[in-house]
């Protein structure tokens, strides 16, 4: 039986809220409940908490963690990952959403079968990245944290919900049309005509 993986990702901007709270005992503990066994937590730029460096390590709770900044590979660990944790920039989230029309690629997992919760990052200029969290979370496509200190609260409600019906994805993700998304995000980063 495959292991289940999250992968954390910040892209290239600093989001230390997002990575200090991604990585607290809370978190992961609440990963570990989910039935997650490994962590990979893309933190770009990022200052990581006391502790922690990039590599990997093996943590309490039988979680295997990678740290890294930057990897080439990114978009396609995230397209397998169970479970992705991300800031809400347009391009974690197509990265997210991408194998839905990869029927060439069989690594890729169908998105119904993942969980995405976004956390946006208010301390950017632009409100994009809270625009796009709720358009995604009204359609029902992913969860919001809304903020970083809510992040273990997320999980553990996660964890909650599938120790309770089994599965986190069945009323967390509606069906994705990859045209809907397209528009959504065409409009919200003010591309529409």
């Amino acid at each position: 039986m495959r292991g289940k993986t999250c992968i954390l990702t910040v892209g290239s901007t600093r989001f230390d809220p997002l990575v200090h709270a991604f990585l607290s005992a809370d978190s992961l503990a609440s990963l570990a409940a989910l039935g997650i066994t490994t962590v990979v937590a893309q933190v770009g730029n990022s200052a990581l908490p006391g502790g922690y460096e990039e590599g990997s390590t093996t943590l309490a709770h039988g979680l295997e963690l990678r740290i890294l900044r930057f990897a080439a590979d990114l978009e396609e660990q995230v397209g397998q990952a169970d479970l992705v944790v991300s800031h809400a920039g347009a391009g974690s989230i197509l990265s997210f959403l991408r194998p839905l029309g990869d029927s060439a690629n069989p690594a890729t997992r169908p998105v119904s079968d993942r969980t995405l919760v976004l956390v946006p990052n208010s301390t950017l200029m632009d409100s994009h990245q809270s625009d796009l969290a709720e358009e995604m979370n009204r359609k029902g496509w992913a969860t919001v944290c809304w903020s970083t200190d809510d992040l273990a609260m997320t999980l553990h409600g996660l964890a909650a919900k599938k120790q309770a019906h089994g599965d986190t994805n069945s009323d967390v993700q509606a069906q994705v049309d990859a045209g809907k998304v397209q528009r959504i995000l065409d409009e919200v980063l003010g591309y529409a005509p």
